[in-house]
């Protein structure tokens, strides 16, 4: 129990610290392929340039135009091609601390996307699979909060249970027809259709923001991730070292201590009258004399070895050991 609270806060920060080296590493490898990916423009040559590649793809590449349907938009008070519709629970609920915040659960989400380009003039690339996309820009166009109707009965059961409802907030989303978008993926010719998907190589991204914009939030968000690094680092050094430090000054107690008891027993063997009487030994060992005073039943009966080995009850009257104190019979 006593390296418990040690062991669980060593152990907390190793956890904090092995996130932060894993956002760190991500964020470097998407910073450092989407700075290697190729930027093309959507035109007339860009099938071409697409077809010499190996596989008639592009590992990543980035491309910019304007959203455009395949078909018939999504219909609404505004046009789009991707809609997304979530229904959140609000609740207050208390904390450990015994105050209370608010909490917002995810109860529904309903996607409908439908086919999609981004074009520039005549030219487009098809858009696949957009809702597994690592980060999508869309406009949020609808925002109703439904209040919950509550009884004096749920205000109080809500107080003993320590959570409370207090209303549905409904969203939608919708990524607009004709706005202007930044694509990040695999660029793939597909017969005679140019298409941006996932990529093995980094996450998909639509955006509205540049190429450029995207790299210098990622060199913000990696100078952000080092200086975490670092906070973690050096409290997990600081709780090792103390760990550590903690560990190596109970070794060298004990072997103080053995040291000391070692010696007092050899002056304590040394000191020993050599002819001794059957009443005076040990009544384990019948080697040693009696050295040790059992309490609270007052008997003389044990050496000092045979002392560290019982420690229940007294081998004479069976009585419960309390304490031990050392006897000086003379």
């Amino acid at each position: 129990m006593e390296w418990f609270n040690d062991c669980v806060a060593v152990g907390i920060d190793l956890v904090l610290l092995g996130f932060c080296v894993r956002e760190y590493v991500n964020c470097k490898r998407t910073f450092r392929v989407l700075k290697a990916a190729p930027q093309y423009n959507i035109d007339g040559q860009l099938k071409s340039v697409v077809e010499k590649q190996p596989g008639k793809k592009v590992p990543y590449a980035v491309i910019r135009g304007t959203v455009t349907p395949i078909g018939d938009p999504l219909q609404g008070s505004l046009n789009g091609v991707l809609q997304i519709v979530k229904l959140h629970e609000h609740r207050i609920i208390r904390g450990i601390a015994g105050l209370w915040r608010e909490n917002h659960n995810l109860i529904h989400e309903s996607p409908n996307e439908m086919p999609f380009e981004l074009r520039n003039q005549q030219n487009g690339v098809e858009i696949v699979d957009a809702m597994k996309t690592s980060f999508l820009d869309v406009d949020m166009v609808y925002d109703n909060y439904e209040r919950s109707t509550l009884s004096i009965f749920d205000y109080i059961c809500g107080f003993f249970s320590g959570s409370l409802e207090r209303g549905f907030p409904t969203t939608e989303d919708l990524l607009k027809d004709g706005r202007l978008l930044t694509a990040i993926g695999e660029l793939e010719l597909n017969g005679n259709t140019l298409r941006m998907q996932p990529s093995q190589k980094g996450p998909l991204l639509l955006t509205t923001a540049t190429k450029f914009m995207i790299i210098k939030r990622l060199e913000e968000a990696n100078r952000e991730n080092i200086l975490k690094l670092l906070v973690c680092s050096t409290i997990s050094v600081i709780l090792i070292a103390y760990v550590v430090r903690k560990i190596y000054k109970r070794r060298n107690k004990k072997i103080e201590e053995a040291e000391i008891h070692n010696r007092l027993e050899t002056e304590r063997r040394m000191d020993r009258p050599v002819i001794l009487s059957q009443d005076q030994l040990c009544v384990v060992c019948s080697s040693n004399p009696k050295e040790i005073i059992l309490l609270p039943c007052g008997h003389v009966c044990l050496c000092e070895d045979c002392s560290q080995k019982i420690s229940n009850t007294c081998p004479v009257c069976r009585g419960k050991i309390v304490s031990k104190a050392a006897a000086f019979i003379v």
